[in-house]
């Protein structure tokens, strides 16, 4: 059982990324397998939260298993499909939601990237350590100390979620707008640790796994080399 929380180093980052590499190339359906084991493994002990993994990897199904052909106007086949934006910092402070965790968690993972999770609650941090530790690859997930989440801003991460209060949310976009290098967007869910009847979004939002991808295109040639230069036609011809 988790007794202390690991402290954050540039090393965490690092096989993060290598991990977050393999899996992003993976093929959809592996990594949904991957989570659909950690649902299983949720089931029996934390049935709520076996319940959004599993609506957040329906919808994922939905949008992001297979790629959408889009016009080839030169008889070519181009295909739109997804992948994951890199390493994921998941910052979560004191009293947030788990079912708020899960979500942000799942979705990240099944848009194919690696996260670190910044959380204090030892409760929580061994609820999903124990349920990905035999479904998930080695490094995929890395449950480190709350207070560790400025350090990792600054790290070569792509994209950030937060569970949190409003003035989390208000500090953790700042020193995002001033970080250099990409734009590192930031999908937030705040919360009132008093308020027991509040509206979580994430929770139920059936796109957000759109907010922790990127879109690619795959060009197919299918004709002869050029394409079939004749549907490139702009007129009549008399």
């Amino acid at each position: 059982m988790m007794q202390s929380i690991t402290r954050f180093s540039e090393v965490t980052v690092f096989d993060a990324q290598t991990a977050w590499e393999q899996w992003n190339l993976t093929d959809y359906s592996f990594k949904s397998d991957c989570l659909l084991c950690v649902c299983r493994q949720l089931e029996q002990q934390q049935p709520e939260l076996s319940a959004v993994m599993k609506y957040h990897l329906h919808h994922a199904d939905v949008l992001l298993a297979e790629a959408k052909l889009m016009p080839g106007p030169t008889g070519e086949t181009n295909e739109l499909y997804t992948a994951g934006r890199g390493v994921c910092a998941l910052v979560v402070e004191s009293g947030a939601p788990w079912i708020s965790v899960v979500a942000q968690l799942t979705a990240a993972l099944i848009a194919g990237n690696a996260v670190v999770m910044c959380c204090d609650d030892l409760e929580l941090n061994q609820c999903i350590e124990s349920a990905i530790t035999t479904s998930l690859p080695a490094h995929l997930v890395h449950i480190v100390a709350y207070d560790s989440y400025k350090a990792l801003i600054e790290a070569d991460i792509r994209v950030v979620a937060l569970i949190s209060s409003t003035e989390t949310e208000l500090l953790v976009n700042r020193t995002l707008a001033k970080k250099q290098g990409v734009i590192v967007p930031l999908v937030a869910e705040t919360f009132d640790s008093g308020d027991t009847a509040q509206q979580l979004t994430s929770v139920h939002d059936t796109s957000l796994v759109l907010r922790f991808i990127t879109e690619r295109t795959r060009t197919i040639n299918i004709t002869a080399v050029g394409g079939n230069a004749t549907l490139l036609e702009l007129g009549n011809q008399h």
